[in-house]
């Protein structure tokens, strides 16, 4: 995978997986459940939309060892994923 390629989906993964772990809220006194309902789809949405760039990476061929982990532990935040460091 070029350079350019591989820092691209670095940051769209990334930036997906900030969504991911906002959506994680705890509901919030005075909110409506429909509210808290909400932010639960955004993050099933989030989760799968990482879940399938992963499996389509891996459908073509890319090496996604230097990505990993792109795809949370549903009904985890990522910040509770470990995360591997890379030079």
């Amino acid at each position: 995978m070029n350079e350019e390629l591989s820092n691209f989906l670095k940051d769209l993964i990334t930036l997906l997986q900030e969504k991911y772990d906002q959506s994680h809220t705890e509901k919030q006194a005075g909110g409506t459940e429909a509210d808290f309902a909400f932010q639960q789809g955004a993050g099933f949405a989030y989760y799968d939309a990482l879940d399938l760039i992963r499996s389509q990476l891996i459908a073509f061929g890319y090496d996604v060892e230097s990505l990993e982990p792109i795809v949370p532990h549903l009904g985890k935040k990522m910040s509770e994923v470990e995360r591997k460091t890379y030079a």
